[in-house]
């Protein structure tokens, strides 16, 4: 990270002698200076988070509340400041309060009207972890929304997810176990925290091989850190260790995210430097020839994108139709299991968020990304490699960076329309209401019977179109994210260019001495951007 701020700077002081735009850059270094790879902690309630993450700043006065309920509990980001304590709370309509950390210690958040709170604290433990956001997640049996909100919000910038259970209650519930299987199917690192240490009672090692067993019910083989702590004794060195472990991975996490960026703004500077040091020594004919070279190659590259566009986005019906048709299938797959839980009065919304989440999830890095990875392939076949005399149009897009926000935010249109949807919830009441007028009528196996055709007839076809609808929003949405970053980079180079050719058209009748001085400054500054290039990579 800092080779790219570095890079960066001395790439914006460039700009600057050249009359260049700043704008991109500083949009870069504004957007770093807010970068944090988050940590959520996630649980039931009362498992413990709150208290760890007060035991981890080691205040005599808690910073956090730890007897909460529902309808109180709102993520809490804690993140390290460098000149004041500070307490922000993010409003659901979209407003921002600050307020001072003794107002927060004795309010109480409202969950209907707080979205989040952002909590800045000059502490000495939050000052070895600059980089990392730890987030105290709101317990998992307020329902599906926290379980949306924890991984929607938070995992496109998480490097792991801490999963905490008091020593004496060591049960993988479905709420938490539910969440497990969508970090599982995002590839993302999971760390167990066993809280509340000191009540463990003699039979703990024997409750501890069975939570892991659990475990792989969710997660599989894969390896799993565990740390013990206890907020009765302050005992919290293994998970502070591990917190720095993650401060160190998060330098090389936050500098991959910004490379791609910087490379594009260091690729725009060596374009109209390179422009200017050829377009020196032409005559004014011959920079008429340059320009109209120069103008002619872009536009070829624009219109080869353009019908790269035009062919990918003729995919897009097919792409939903795809994503559509497996949470189709695995709706019909979990029909006995809705049918089990409405027979038995329970709600089947939980289950029918987690199916829908975990399919489209699957589906999106089967079925979109793939198609995404090859459309860009041809895109950046198209511009790269694409001279312009000694100029190079690059383009730099890192789908692998982008990935993990692609899915998410798919996911998260889909879920939140199906779920939200009114009819939806008519209909899961409908159904029960039938249940019950029908209950001393029928034998168990025609209700089951009624309950399919429910499903079938009813349920099932308002969460296709919901999902249909999602889907094509979404995945449309992503890809015209992705289309517009194209389009801003070819935008850039051909202003970068032609004002190259303005500043060259200026100096046509310098002399040539100056000429020459000032080709040597331009070579320069061109050794020093390779030096910068050189830096952004290591």
């Amino acid at each position: 990270m800092e080779n790219i701020i570095s890079a960066l700077t001395e790439l914006k002081d460039i700009n600057s002698v050249y009359g260049l735009s700043v704008e991109y850059i500083d949009d870069i270094l504004g957007e770093i200076s807010e970068a944090k790879v988050c940590t959520p902690i996630i649980g039931k309630f009362s498992s413990g988070k709150s208290a760890l993450v007060n035991t981890l700043l080691g205040y005599s006065r808690k910073v956090l509340k730890e007897d909460i309920t529902p309808e109180t509990a709102v993520p809490a980001e804690i993140v390290f400041s460098g000149d004041r304590d500070y307490v922000r709370l993010y409003m659901e309509n979209g407003n921002c309060e600050e307020v001072e950390l003794e107002e927060y210690r004795r309010m109480e958040t409202d969950a209907k009207t707080v979205a989040h709170v952002r909590i800045g604290l000059q502490n000495p433990f939050l000052e070895k972890i600059p980089d990392v956001m730890i987030v105290d997640m709101p317990g998992f049996e307020s329902g599906f929304e926290i379980h949306n909100k924890a991984i929607d919000n938070y995992l496109p910038k998480s490097l792991v997810y801490i999963v905490a259970f008091p020593a004496d209650d060591l049960i993988v519930r479905a709420s938490v176990g539910n969440i497990l299987k969508e970090l599982v199917l995002n590839k993302m690192p999971i760390c167990v925290v066993v809280t509340k240490y000191d009540k463990c009672n003699d039979a703990f090692e024997e409750t501890l091989c069975n939570l892991k067993e659990n475990l792989k019910r969710y997660i599989g083989d894969r390896e799993i850190k565990i740390c013990l702590t206890s907020s009765y004794t302050g005992e919290a060195d293994e998970v502070k260790e591990f917190l720095g472990m993650i401060q160190e991975q998060s330098q090389g996490i936050l500098s991959r995210k910004f490379q791609s960026g910087t490379l594009c703004a260091l690729d725009n500077t060596e374009s109209y430097l390179k422009t200017l040091l050829k377009s020196e020594e032409l005559s004014e004919s011959g920079l008429d020839e340059e320009e109209e070279k120069i103008v002619r190659q872009l536009n070829v590259l624009e219109d080869g994108f353009m019908t790269e566009k035009d062919e990918f986005d003729t995919q897009t019906a097919d792409i939903v139709e795809e994503i559509k048709m497996d949470v189709k299938e695995a709706l019909e797959a979990e029909e006995p299991t809705f049918v089990a839980m409405t027979m038995n009065k329970q709600s089947i919304n939980d289950h029918l968020n987690t199916v829908v989440r975990n399919t489209v999830n699957t589906s999106v890095s089967e079925r979109l990304i793939p198609k995404m990875e090859r459309y860009l392939k041809r895109v950046k076949k198209c511009f790269n490699g694409e001279g312009l005399g000694d100029v190079c149009v690059n383009f730099h897009y890192d789908l692998k960076e982008s990935e993990s926000g692609i899915t998410t935010s798919v996911v998260a249109i889909v879920a939140g329309l199906v779920l939200g949807a009114p009819v939806l919830g008519l209909i899961a009441a409908g159904i029960m209401a039938f249940l019950n007028k029908q209950k001393e009528e029928k034998q168990r196996e025609e209700m089951r019977s009624e309950i399919r055709m429910k499903l079938q007839a009813e349920v099932y076809p308002q969460i296709m179109r919901e999902v249909e609808h999602g889907i094509r929003t979404a995945v449309t949405g992503q890809i015209k994210l992705m289309n517009t970053s194209i389009e801003d980079e070819l935008a850039r180079q051909r202003s970068t260019l032609e004002k190259a050719m303005t500043d060259v058209r200026a100096r046509i009748d310098d002399e040539k001495k100056d000429k020459e001085q000032y080709a040597i400054g331009i070579q320069n500054d061109l050794a020093k951007l390779k030096e910068l290039r050189d830096l952004i990579l290591q």
